[in-house]
């Protein structure tokens, strides 16, 4: 692949250095809620076990961090690889997310000290780290109809 000579290569920043918060592996538990029977009377009414684990590393270059999750939600499989970054033209950071059945997301991502938000067009969540940068508390929230309702909560714990 030829590399455009009248693009301005990215330089590598603090922003970059951020994500190495999200490097590791990662065991998850908590619950989920979202489907098609999810009622906005009671959206936590169909709980479904969460276990997964995810291993984050960086890509070659240190630009971009690489996710893997394997996750069994109620006994299914529900795997996601995300890429995390820094839009050179925005400054903003940003996830690209694929999933195994089909769907991809893009989210716009804030940071505010230990707190990254991950904004999309259905779906948003909150990922809190602690103290000492070893546990995570994720809760993602999605958008089926006209208003937001709990998509899962969950806690994940730094192996390594």
């Amino acid at each position: 692949m030829a590399i455009d000579e009248s693009e301005t290569p990215p330089i590598r920043g603090p922003q970059h250095d951020a994500l190495a918060v999200f490097l590791g592996r990662w065991r998850a538990e908590g619950d989920s809620y979202g489907g098609p029977s999810q009622s906005p009377d009671d959206p936590r009414g169909a709980v479904a076990p969460w276990v997964s684990t995810h291993t984050a590393r960086w890509h070659t270059g240190e630009f971009f961090v690489v996710q893997d999750e394997r996750a069994v939600v109620g006994g299914a499989p529900f795997d996601t690889l995300s890429v995390l970054g820094v839009d050179q033209a925005t400054g903003h950071h940003f996830a690209r997310t694929f999933e195994n059945h089909g769907f991809h997301r893009h989210y716009d991502v804030t940071v505010d000290g230990r707190v990254w938000t991950f904004t999309g067009l259905r779906e948003r969540a909150r990922v809190e780290l602690s103290d000492d940068g070893r546990t995570q508390t994720i809760t993602w929230e999605w958008r089926p109809h006209d208003r937001w309702l709990p998509l899962c909560d969950r806690v994940a714990r730094r192996e390594d």
